[in-house]
């Protein structure tokens, strides 16, 4: 725990410090604040380019693009979608740490053994109030956005963008598959990969039309998710019932052997003892072996069940979701301060409270599957969106007002590696808490693990813009366009050119 703080204040400083490693010039014009960055790494999208891409879209799309005062071009105001993206790459690791460093799902109860001290609680609601199912979602919007953007750039240049769509979307197929089975099995990767590929018929849709699609495609599976608990409810009487005959030596049927059997197995994933919890740390801390084939099956299961049938779903709505805010420029800055106002005020005023009950639900009840999954769960899956809408509104209207603009170089740069960050978060988490690094699975409380979260944040905030000075991509973003366009792409940024003498 000390050295963990140590590690997070040293990181800390140089941010602190005048004029430090952190520091990007800001100078104050006649339009406002204006970031002075002399390395100019925000130049990826070209102004020919997108005027053509402006171009190919409907009257609305350009209305919504058109409406953003000042003097902003249009490559600034799809800008807007990298500092959305940082900030969601950075938060989704608040999540995720719990998959890396404690058994998931079991980690969602507040009362997990060895999790449940007052720190450790305290860092269960901050977590479960702000980014659980909060900063998925609006990866996936962002990610729905993508489809219309990078279809609608290769269309207004005259290329075929289902060829390319479809190539890029296969390799991003390849590299989840890797990630997940060889490193960690909580990728999100492969299954935006096999979503992106379906959805891809639909970006053309008006906004009214994708909005109603995805508040289908995203309570499918809470329907499903209220049905699964109505077959346990099922399974736990007829278990709590043959529970009972065995301990007066009775002999059970097959059918209640084998329901007590599936009751008392899922009873010991979803709420496991402290035996069971060091059994698990045993495995995560030992090989590589033993942890690929643990993570291996569980991960193969999710990508034959869950995803199919309840996962994809949700994440295929709230793409959806993002190709209309799109569209109608909600998020690239393109409404009034006034729109982004509201949209935060109702996303938290509405999401969080939501959020609240759902979580005191899981908190109260978490023994019980069934009422976990038609209570707590649902009320958490339906509000995080709503949340994650204010965290949008929020975070537009603090780019439309210029607020701390230093902070918002940082993260639109992280955000323009996201795909590399992402990645790197997956290596620095096995290599912190699994047995082939440093082993600490199950020895990090949930509020120390909170200051890994925030070394990596720190790290990621200084290494990216320190790179995109130097290079047009992140390492993971220019592998993945190389195999997209079956070519090399040049990586290094041109150095300036000199100006010659005054006549």
């Amino acid at each position: 725990m000390t050295r963990l703080a140590a590690f997070a204040i040293a990181l800390l400083l140089p941010a602190l410090a005048p004029g430090g490693a952190w520091a990007i010039e800001v100078r104050e014009t006649m339009h406002g604040v204006e970031i002075v960055d002399p390395f100019r790494w925000l130049e990826e999208v070209k102004s020919d380019d997108s005027q053509a891409w402006f171009r190919s879209q409907d009257d609305e799309a350009r209305r919504a693009f058109a409406a953003i005062p000042g003097r902003a071009s249009l490559a600034e105001r799809i800008r807007s979608l990298d500092l959305l993206r940082g900030v969601a790459v950075l938060g989704i690791l608040m999540v995720n740490v719990w998959t890396f460093a404690m058994p998931f799902p079991a980690a969602m109860n507040p009362d997990l053994p060895g999790f449940d001290q007052g720190p450790d609680r305290a860092a269960w609601w901050l977590v479960g109030l702000v980014f659980y199912h909060k900063m998925m979602p609006v990866f996936s919007m962002l990610f729905g956005a993508g489809i219309v953007l990078f279809t609608s750039r290769v269309e207004a240049r005259g290329g075929r963008s289902g060829r390319r769509w479809f190539a890029r979307q296969g390799w991003l197929w390849v590299i989840g598959l890797l990630h997940g089975y060889l490193l960690w099995n909580g990728d999100i990767l492969l299954p935006y990969a096999v979503v992106g590929l379906i959805l891809y018929r639909l970006r053309r849709l008006r906004p009214r039309a994708l909005v109603v699609l995805a508040v289908v495609a995203m309570l499918l599976p809470k329907a499903g998710m209220y049905g699964l608990g109505e077959l346990l409810a099922m399974v736990r009487d007829t278990a709590v019932e043959a529970q009972a005959l065995q301990e007066t030596g009775q002999e059970l049927t097959g059918q209640q052997a084998q329901f007590l059997e599936i009751w008392q197995e899922s009873g010991g994933q979803w709420s496991p003892g402290p035996a069971e919890i060091e059994e698990l740390a045993a495995v995560m801390r030992g090989g590589y072996g033993g942890i690929f084939r643990h993570a291996g099956g569980e991960l193969l299961m999710m990508h034959l069940v869950f995803y199919p049938l309840a996962a994809n779903w949700g994440i295929a709505g709230l793409m959806l979701l993002g190709m209309a805010l799109f569209k109608t420029g909600v998020l690239t800055a393109a409404r009034s301060d006034g729109f982004y106002a509201r949209l935060a005020v109702i996303g938290y005023g509405v999401g969080l409270p939501g959020t609240w009950l759902g979580l005191r639900e899981l908190g109260a009840h978490f023994d019980d599957l069934v009422r976990v999954l038609q209570g707590g769960f649902i009320l958490t899956e339906i509000f995080g969106p709503v949340v994650a809408l204010g965290h949008i509104g929020l975070v537009m209207l603090a780019v439309r007002r210029r607020w701390l603009p230093q902070l918002q170089a940082r993260l639109a740069a992280a955000g323009r590696m996201a795909f590399t960050n992402y990645l790197a978060q997956t290596v620095i988490g096995v290599l912190v808490f699994y047995g082939y690094g440093l082993g600490l699975y199950g020895r990090l409380g949930r509020a120390e693990q909170l200051l890994v979260v925030l070394g990596v944040w720190l790290l990621q905030l200084w290494w990216s813009p320190w790179w995109l000075a130097r290079y047009r991509f992140g390492p993971a973003e220019w592998l993945w366009r190389t195999l997209t366009y079956g070519r090399g792409q040049a990586l290094r940024r041109r150095p300036p050119a000199t100006p010659g003498p005054v006549l």
